[in-house]
């Protein structure tokens, strides 16, 4: 599973809590969502659905981690091709901050960034790519291929925000304010009301 395949796994997850009764505040609902997703997530969504679906009808208390797994039977884990290098150390550190942080930190000081007119403004982790492709590595600790990322700063962060900019500028409101987080749906719930609102005129506000 990717990050975009949260939203999904969440109503999922949500659906075998409430078959189970279990009864979590909100915040501890969706910190054992988290978890149970980063254990699974390694593996297909369908598979994951299907193994949520299967722990409904063979267990009689709420399933663990493990028990999830197991309901995935043989399923391999993805291991590194031959033409992938393993993330170093360092570089695991890095993106599991980076994604703590949610992929934005604050403005740098550097003389690049202010060379750039870039000193100002936070700082963004954005993939790595050669040419058109992004880079993928193989993460040992998640045991995924992964894209690979780093701050970027200077140049590179000032055409990030020109794109950024631009973009803004020209999306309908609708799209404006659920990539600046306004809404508090889940990102696939807010992505499927927008596809939904087929009969606005474009440009509409909804």
């Amino acid at each position: 599973m990717t990050e975009t395949d949260y939203g999904t796994f969440e109503r999922a997850f949500g659906r075998v809590c409430g078959a189970f009764r279990v009864k979590l505040k909100a915040t501890e609902a969706e910190d054992l969502t988290r978890t149970y997703f980063r254990v699974l997530e390694a593996y297909p969504l369908d598979d994951v659905l299907r193994a949520g679906k299967s722990c409904l009808t063979k267990h009689r208390r709420f399933p663990a981690a493990a028990d999830w797994i197991n309901e995935l039977g043989s399923t391999d884990r993805p291991t590194a091709g031959a033409d992938l290098r393993h993330m170093g150390s360092a570089e695991l550190e890095e993106h599991e901050r980076a994604e703590r942080l949610r992929y934005v930190d604050h403005p740098c000081l550097c003389s690049e960034c202010c060379r750039a007119g870039v000193d100002d403004r936070p700082i963004r982790f954005v993939p790595t790519l050669f040419g058109d492709v992004e880079e993928r590595a193989f993460n040992p600790r998640r045991q995924v291929v992964q894209i690979v990322g780093h701050w970027a700063h200077g140049e590179e962060l000032a055409r990030w925000y020109a794109a950024r900019d631009r973009f803004f500028a020209l999306a309908p409101a609708g799209v404006v304010r659920l990539f600046r987080g306004r809404d508090r749906r889940s990102f696939a719930d807010r992505i499927e009301a927008i596809y939904r609102r087929g009969d606005r005129e474009p440009g509409e506000e909804g």
